[in-house]
């Protein structure tokens, strides 16, 4: 069933983002956004690095406890 027999309207401007004036472009903000971003992705790396390798820390001794663990049964 079609439900809809009417052609959507032409209207390709709809969609455009108007394009900034150059002399409203503040380039200090973006400057300011820019370096608070880059600085919030190193600090997620270092958080990101730092709980991989406490996993991994914690594996490696789980898994030695419990193979001497066995070993000794």
């Amino acid at each position: 069933m079609f439900w809809h027999t009417e052609a959507m309207p032409d209207d390709d401007h709809r969609f455009s983002v108007p394009s900034p004036v150059p002399e409203r472009i503040d380039l200090a903000s973006i400057k300011t956004d820019l370096e608070f971003a880059i600085e919030q992705l190193v600090r997620l790396h270092t958080q990101l690095a730092r709980t991989a390798l406490g996993i991994i820390f914690c594996t490696a001794v789980v898994t030695t406890l419990l193979n001497w663990w066995f070993l000794t049964r």
